[in-house]
């Protein structure tokens, strides 16, 4: 099933008349948590092929790796969003609402982690990495909707880990992220149980694991660059059928137990 292929064809909604390449349109991706690491990587990996992306990012102003990417490339809109202020997320997305936009992709990709154990971590961060992996989460995929309805084939994108597998603790080199952890078995349901809520919508819902990547996050031993371990995600994300909504994907194409 082809679906990346002259997906749509059919003129974009502001902001996006600059990019007029070529009538033909490819998919709009949205992209929480766009300003670095992986969000920032698939910017470039997307716009490279000719896709079309709204980078979301706390602080617009500071983004400066965005900034020049856009220079270069009309199909890049910069959005402010900060998953943890609610209104944030309301705003960014009725605006786009607003401008008639179609979001046939999102990935929800901001995130932070803590890899202190359950001897060490404290509450507060422990509900601030709730806050923004789970609760960020939420709110940006429930606030997308009205834009998401719009395509023809749209997608949802929960970025998850393979620490958040229930199965696979302690059966691997890493853990003890204990609030990471919880968040991204958390985000796990929030996938299981969006993709049978949105069915109705036509929109597909799932879970990816980029791997152990070599970012802010991740660290200097980490198994990926991140150029990588994106090139490895959109390979898999673009085989995706409907029959495989509601799963859990890792960056090798292999389903992950929850």
């Amino acid at each position: 099933m082809i679906r990346n292929q002259l997906n749509h064809i059919r003129l974009p909604a502001p902001p996006f008349w600059g990019c007029m390449d070529a009538y033909i349109f490819m998919n709009t991706y949205f992209i929480s948590g766009a300003s670095r690491g992986i969000g920032l990587e698939l910017c470039r990996q997307l716009l490279t092929r000719g896709d079309k992306v709204i980078a979301g990012c706390r602080n617009p102003e500071s983004a400066h790796f965005l900034s020049e990417l856009q220079k270069t490339n009309e199909c890049l809109q910069i959005a402010q969003l900060d998953v943890d202020d609610e209104q944030s997320v309301i705003n960014c997305f009725e605006n786009l609402n607003n401008e008639g936009a179609t979001i046939d992709r999102l990935f929800n990709n901001a995130g932070i982690i803590d890899w202190r154990d359950l001897h060490e971590v404290s509450a507060d961060s422990f509900s601030r990495v709730l806050q923004t992996n789970l609760r960020g989460a939420f709110l940006v995929l429930s606030n997308a909707l009205p834009c998401l309805k719009r395509s023809e084939d749209a997608w949802i994108y929960n970025m998850s880990s393979r620490l958040g597998s229930i199965k696979l603790r302690g059966n691997t080199q890493l853990g003890g992220a204990i609030a990471y952890e919880c968040s991204k078995a958390g985000l796990n349901m929030l996938t299981k149980q969006a993709s049978i809520d949105l069915a109705d919508s036509g929109i597909q819902v799932v879970s990816l694991s980029p791997g152990w990547v070599k970012t802010e996050m991740g660290g200097e031993d980490a198994k990926y660059q991140v150029e990588d371990s994106v090139n490895k995600m959109l390979t898999v994300t673009d085989k995706l059928t409907p029959s495989q909504n509601g799963g859990f994907w890792g960056e090798d194409g292999k389903e992950i137990p929850w």
